[in-house]
């Protein structure tokens, strides 16, 4: 079992660090063959890999195509391998190595910090709970809306909510530092000096220019946060959901694309003997029409609308009673996949609401 002190989100305190030591350190641990990575530039989009030097980190740019989901949580996994001989013999297949995350915006941190939760309840999730006691998480501070389809503020999501070893704001010459762990405190305990007063009165005039900004540009969700869930309940019947699947492609891209999705599906490899065969996982989604079929042939949720009203469920209803927050961190990019574009829950979210104002 992996200890939940190794998951980081402690408050240790706050810290200053000139940019050029803290990048200097990051470099120094590329050399050193450790495993970095961070959004860099591709084409005109951003994406996660892993890095060869500090130059390649897009430093407050556009949102990534997709969340760094895959390093905890991989698209396609092997489980176990196993023989059957005179007897079963079964190898589980966990671990990685370590591996430095940074650069991450918020929206995504609270994501990890969600899966935690779910991977870490009852049974535990051995594979993933080794990766995240490998994973260090450096985030950073958004100080503008990443994306036109964002809307993390309106989830109150634009700040970290625990699960980080470090949190950066970007100071000029200098990054506020958040320590959220013991492992990130001893990896800067050599280059920082302590935050002080002027330091902190200054992130506050960030932030709440930070605020301004992110309340302006945007969208509104005209609901309270809080009453989500008696809202989805209220509104389970509702015409919105047959509207608006009625349009849905069944295509999954929305599920592909959300940093709190964890759906998957197991399947055996057999070997023609007989005789091996391994057990893997992959990433399944609820808008997918197969995600209900059982053995027999049937489906569940045949209708479309059926499925958006899960996957919106999950999000702001379900999950959001059990754990206490809502598991649609706003990094909108269910939006921006959506090939129909219907499937943002903010704006289901606000007709639901005109729709019950009604």
């Amino acid at each position: 079992m992996v200890k939940s002190k190794n998951l980081g989100g402690t408050n240790l305190g706050t810290r200053l660090v000139a940019k050029k030591d803290f990048l200097a350190l990051i470099d120094k641990a590329i050399k050193a063959g450790k495993e970095v990575v961070a959004p860099v530039r591709q084409e005109t989009q951003a994406n996660f890999k892993k890095i060869r030097s500090t130059n390649e980190i897009l430093w407050g740019g556009p949102q990534t195509v997709v969340p760094p989901k895959w390093l905890l949580f991989p698209q396609e996994e092997e489980l176990i391998e196993y023989d059957v001989n005179d007897e079963v013999k079964i190898k589980p297949i966990v671990g990685k190595k370590p591996v430095v995350l940074v650069g991450i915006h918020a929206c995504d941190m609270n994501g990890a910090f969600l899966l935690d939760k779910v991977f870490a309840d009852k049974n535990l999730d051995e594979n993933y709970l080794k990766k995240r006691e490998l994973l260090t998480i450096i985030g950073v501070d958004c100080l503008v809306p990443c994306t036109q389809n964002s809307f993390c503020y309106r989830k109150k999501s634009e700040g970290p909510w625990g699960g980080f070893d470090l949190f950066l704001t970007d100071m000029g010459s200098n990054f506020f530092v958040e320590v959220g762990s013991e492992r990130g405190a001893e990896l800067i305990s050599n280059i920082t000096r302590d935050a002080t007063r002027q330091n902190i009165a200054k992130l506050k005039t960030l932030r709440k220019k930070r605020d301004s900004l992110f309340n302006k540009k945007q969208r509104k969700l005209k609901p309270k946060l809080a009453d989500l869930p008696a809202l989805l309940k209220k509104n389970y019947d509702s015409k919105v959901w047959e509207e608006h699947g009625a349009k849905c492609f069944s295509c999954g891209s929305c599920n592909m694309v959300c940093p709190t999705c964890y759906c998957f599906d197991v399947r055996d490899c057999m070997e023609l003997n007989l005789k091996h065969g391994d057990r893997s996982r992959f990433w399944d989604g609820c808008l997918l029409t197969d995600f209900t079929r059982i053995g027999s042939g049937e489906v569940f949720r045949e209708d479309r609308g059926a499925r958006l009203r899960h996957r919106t469920n999950r999000k702001d209803w379900y999950l959001f009673e059990k754990w206490g927050k809502s598991f649609c961190t706003g990094c909108g990019r269910c939006g921006t996949a959506c090939l129909t574009k219907i499937v943002d829950p903010l704006d289901i979210a606000n007709e639901l609401y005109a729709e019950r104002k009604r």
